[in-house]
Parts: structure tokens; C-alpha cells; sequence
């Protein structure tokens, strides 16, 4: 195995006959279906997990003797995808084969999907512990970024495994419909796992390639990553008698009421009627996306999100005489090309701000 760690010529290319612990093919044109049927909403995420598992029994059994027919059965695809219900596998396989996705039986499973069937593309060699490890993720970033590297950064030529190549996080971004930001976390979670590696190489290289990355051919698998809690607060300690009541001589000022003597609650947001305080508040704007949402202006997902908080950010850098009715221009016509890399950030800076990132 080699050892490099700056990506010039070929020589940090990695090569093996196979995978530690064999490999499937996947072809590309096959992955680009399956995931433009989740995009568009005709299949869930975890049909799609579903849809890489039956790879995973397709592949234990390549090697059964002549003669003898294979066995297919739910419960094992069920402790595949990780889930508690056999009923739940039923429904994702009955979706996936009313889009000609999968063709399950119980002597026999066909995954490639029907109109590509008679070009499906080039094949990718993915590891079959990195197939389990996908079919158990529920992070539809961290799913999309591990496929994204695949198809840029692992061949087969020659009958070998070569892995090694360049891949940029905003290309991912784009062809899978998620957040950048996203990508780079995911990725960092797969390097941290040891599923790839990353290299160094000289700057003009990195702006116009991406980073240079292999996938670790020896990577023996792990367990699924556990979406992030948070952690920044505690919870308080139980009522025990010997506690202090951290009591002050000086008491604090009571909140001054209004004329009637009662406090008025805040008026939710309105998505006909919003106000520069609607821009500049994260939790506001969670209630902004949800009906812009329902209204069908965006649909819930990461990189719309951002898009929305860098549209208020924007609409309050640059909207002088109407920055509301700017914000509302930019969401219902999509028009997420006058957004800059300052606005994204700014947008990155008010998500930090939610204590949970929850958008109905």
C-alpha cells in the first residue's frame, strides 16, 4: 500500500484485486436514477438504503455452487437496512418496484434500474463494507457525499480495484441536492471513520480539481454515524436538600408590562407581511421556510435552506428602500444566482444561532 501524501502524477494511486472484503458493482447511471427518484419525492430515504442493500445480498451470494438456487428473504434485508419493522421493508420494496428500481423475488433480485438497463454505465467497485455501512445511515448528506466520492475517486481497470482522485465538495453539492456545508461535515466524518484519505497538492490543483482523496481499500467497516446532539447545554440538577439556593440580597427588576398591565405574546411571522426583524432572527425564518414551503417555493431540504437564510442575509446587505419585498422576490423565483459567498456565510452564521434545525 503506498504511503504518499501529496497527490502528483499517479503514483499515490492505490491498487488492489479487491476490497478488504469483496466489492459490488454499482453502475453510475444506476446510482444518478435511484437518487433522482428521491429528489423529486417518489421514494424515501430509506428505500433508497434498501435499494443498496439488495446490492449486498445480491453479492453474498456470487459465489453459491451450480445447481443450487438462492434465497431471498425480507428478514434479512431488515437487519440489513437496520430497521424494526418487517412492514417497513415491504413498503420501500413495493415503492421501488412500482419505479423499476428492484424486481424482487425469492430466487432472485434485480437492482439495476429498467431505463438503463441497456446502458447503465460505467461500473464502481464499492466496497462491501462500505455498502453495509451505507445501508444503515440515515443522514441523506452523508449518503450522497460517500456516493459522490465513489463515482470520482474508485475504478476498475484491468481486473483491479484503483482508487485515488479529485472531487469537489460544491460538485456533490450540486448533483445530489444538498448543502455544502453538509458535504464537508460528512466528509470529515468518512475521513475520521478511515473509509478515505486525503492528500495534499498545490493550490492551483485544489481550486481547479477539488481535493485529491482515496478510498481505503483496507477499510475492514464501522458503525453508522449517530446524528449530532447537542451538547452545549445540561440539564439541571435535581431538587437535594444540601444544594444551594444561590440566593441574592439585590433583587432583579421585574419586567416592565404594558398599559393593560398583561405582556403580548409575539405575532408569528408572516410570509405576506415580513419585517426586517423577520430577517435578522434564525428562529423567524425557520417559520418563513415552512410556509414558503407549503406554498411550494422550496422543498425541505439542506441546500434550500441555506439558500433561504442567504437570501435575508443578502436582502438586508444590499435592499435599501425594501429589503422584505427583495427577500420575497429572491425565494418565490428562485433566484439563488445574485446570492454571494458573503451571504452564505452570514446564512451559516444565523443556522449556528438554532438551538435544533427543525423546518416543517
Amino acid at each position: 500500500m503506498h504511503t504518499l501524501d501529496y497527490a502528483r502524477g499517479q503514483d499515490w494511486y492505490i491498487e488492489a484485486r479487491k476490497p478488504h472484503g469483496g466489492f459490488c458493482f454499482i453502475h453510475e447511471r444506476s446510482i444518478h436514477a435511484a437518487w433522482s427518484y428521491l429528489r423529486s419525492g417518489d421514494i424515501q430515504l430509506r428505500d433508497l438504503r434498501v435499494w443498496l442493500a439488495c446490492h449486498e445480498l445480491i453479492a453474498r451470494r456470487c459465489e453459491i455452487e451450480a445447481g443450487r438456487k438462492p434465497c431471498f428473504t425480507h428478514a434479512e434485508l431488515r437487519r440489513l437496512v437496520g430497521t424494526t419493522a418487517e412492514q417497513h421493508v415491504r413498503s420501500s420494496l413495493k415503492r421501488l418496484e412500482t419505479h423499476g428500481l428492484v424486481q424482487f423475488f425469492e430466487d432472485e433480485v434485480q437492482v439495476i434500474p429498467h431505463e438503463v438497463s441497456d446502458n447503465p454505465g460505467r461500473p464502481v467497485p464499492v466496497p462491501r463494507p462500505l455498502l453495509r455501512l451505507l445501508a444503515r445511515s440515515t443522514g441523506r448528506a452523508f449518503i450522497a457525499t460517500t456516493l459522490g466520492h465513489l463515482l470520482r475517486c474508485l475504478f476498475y481497470k484491468r481486473g483491479r480495484c484503483c482508487s485515488g482522485g479529485w472531487c469537489k465538495a460544491s460538485w456533490v453539492a450540486e448533483v445530489f441536492d444538498v448543502s455544502v456545508r453538509a458535504v464537508k461535515e460528512a466528509r470529515a466524518t468518512l475521513l475520521k471513520l478511515g473509509v478515505f484519505r486525503m492528500l495534499r497538492a498545490d493550490q492551483l490543483r485544489l481550486n481547479r480539481l477539488g481535493k485529491p482523496l482515496v478510498v481505503c481499500l483496507s477499510w475492514v467497516g464501522g458503525s453508522a454515524p449517530r446524528r449530532a446532539r447537542s451538547t452545549t447545554e445540561s440539564a439541571p440538577p435535581r431538587e437535594h436538600k444540601k444544594l444551594s439556593y444561590r440566593r441574592v440580597d439585590h433583587q432583579k427588576p421585574a419586567r416592565a408590562a404594558d398599559s393593560a398591565g398583561a405582556r403580548k405574546r409575539a405575532e408569528a411571522p408572516d410570509l405576506s407581511n415580513v419585517t426586517a426583524d423577520d430577517l435578522a432572527r434564525p428562529m423567524r425564518l425557520a417559520m418563513l421556510f415552512k410556509q414558503a414551503r407549503l406554498r411550494g417555493w422550496v422543498s425541505r431540504t439542506q441546500s434550500h435552506i441555506l439558500n433561504v437564510y442567504a437570501a435575508a442575509a443578502h436582502a438586508l446587505r444590499v435592499g435599501r428602500r425594501n429589503p422584505c419585498g427583495l427577500f420575497i422576490w429572491i425565494v418565490a423565483n428562485s433566484a439563488w444566482h445574485v446570492l454571494s459567498c458573503d451571504d452564505e456565510d452570514a446564512a451559516r452564521e444565523l443556522l449556528r444561532e438554532l438551538p435544533s434545525q427543525r423546518f416543517g
